[in-house]
């Protein structure tokens, strides 16, 4: 019971910290992200209409990004400018992962940036709650045109200078926390002298559709000098790393659930040991080793399948608590409490490991232990 509880326990606390984790990530990268394969950027009319005609398209935005410096007063970062268009804010859903001041591109007065939180702190920035009133950060961005070898880094002059007022704060994840400045990407262009060139296009499709299939699609109509990517690519280390560790803690899980069972063998071989004299009247009177040797499977099983149903409905039943009332809080966090999920797969093996072992702690006593008493 209690060996089945903390499986249930511990994969719903797993599962809920991988969904956070995942949507953390997935949040701000979009379902599907074209990209030249030989090179950084690309002249954005090379695109087939086909493209933004593709069947369950919901958003997409041109991306512009880059490596800048970053200053504001005396504190300098080496930041990743993003320069997007407005749909990528409902794309990346911008308002439910903003900390402070406002998610929008532009104002009355012309662009506006929105800056990870993690950025804005080493920083030493401000978002003010007048209306209006904004702190402008300085973007020193490399010209294209030249090339600026390492002794020229300390150099400003050799940077193209521009500013842009800060008026929201956001949170996706540490690395995009740290390190984005997110912009229009018509002011991007300007300061990066892209032109018509853009880094890649990102897409955002309706859930329905099966993106690995759209993706062969896609990459059949860009052909081999385009390179797309899902969302699981571009962060196939975050989702390879996740599914190791739910596979670790499974066989950790099992491990200690089958030293679990040697307690149930144990108490059947006591039950055994005691009814030794019942045993040999019962053989006396006709009852056959294989009778004999049911009894106690059944028992064992009996023992098992309460164990098993109690610890489910002990186990489900205080994730469903955590999950609707949430009694135990995550410190720092974007979300208020420890999150919980639920999957059907997890039940599976859930069910296959106390089975399998409960099937194993029943035989192994009923079969041998009552051989040798009747032998004896």
């Amino acid at each position: 019971m209690i060996s089945t509880a903390a499986m249930v326990i511990i994969l719903s606390g797993f599962n809920g910290i991988e969904g956070l984790v995942l949507d953390m990530f997935n949040s701000f990268d979009s379902d599907l992200k074209i990209a030249a394969k030989n090179s950084k950027t690309f002249d954005r009319n090379f695109l087939p209409n086909e493209i933004y005609e593709s069947e369950g398209l919901v958003n997409y935005t041109e991306v512009i990004e880059e490596i800048a410096i970053i200053k504001n007063h005396e504190n300098f970062i080496i930041g990743t400018i993003k320069g997007v268009s407005p749909t990528f804010l409902k794309m990346a859903e911008m308002d439910k992962h903003l900390l402070d001041g406002k998610s929008q591109l532009e104002d009355s007065y012309g662009s506006v940036a929105l800056i990870g939180a993690g950025a804005i702190e080493n920083l030493d920035g401000y978002i003010y709650q007048v209306e209006d009133q904004y702190e402008y950060f300085t973007i020193y961005s490399p010209n294209r045109e030249k090339k600026i070898s390492s002794n020229q880094l300390r150099n400003i002059g050799a940077f193209t200078t521009s500013q842009i007022p800060v008026v929201g704060v956001f949170s996706y994840n540490n690395a995009v926390d740290q390190d984005y400045l997110i912009v229009p990407i018509d002011y991007a262009r300007d300061i990066f002298n892209y032109g018509s060139d853009i880094t890649q296009l990102e897409l955002d499709f309706d859930p329905t559709i099966d993106l690995e299939q759209k993706k062969a699609e896609l990459t059949l109509i860009l052909g081999p000098s385009f390179t797309v990517e899902t969302a699981f690519e571009q962060n196939k280390l975050i989702y390879e790393t996740s599914q190791t560790e739910k596979w670790i803690t499974t066989l950790l899980l099992g491990f200690i659930f089958f030293l679990a069972t040697f307690n149930m063998i144990a108490s059947i071989t006591m039950l055994v040991i005691e009814k030794k004299e019942n045993m040999k009247t019962l053989f006396a009177l006709g009852a056959k080793e294989s009778q004999l040797r049911r009894i106690f499977f059944f028992e064992g099983l009996l023992i098992n399948g309460i164990g098993m149903i109690l610890g489910l409905l002990i186990g489900y039943g205080i994730c469903y608590l955590q999950k609707e009332v949430g009694f135990i809080e995550m410190q720092n966090s974007t979300v208020p409490y420890f999150p919980i999920a639920f999957k059907w797969s997890d039940l599976f093996i859930i069910l296959s490991i106390t089975t399998g072992f409960g099937l194993f702690a029943a035989w192994v006593p009923s079969k041998f232990l009552i051989q040798r008493i009747i032998k004896s």
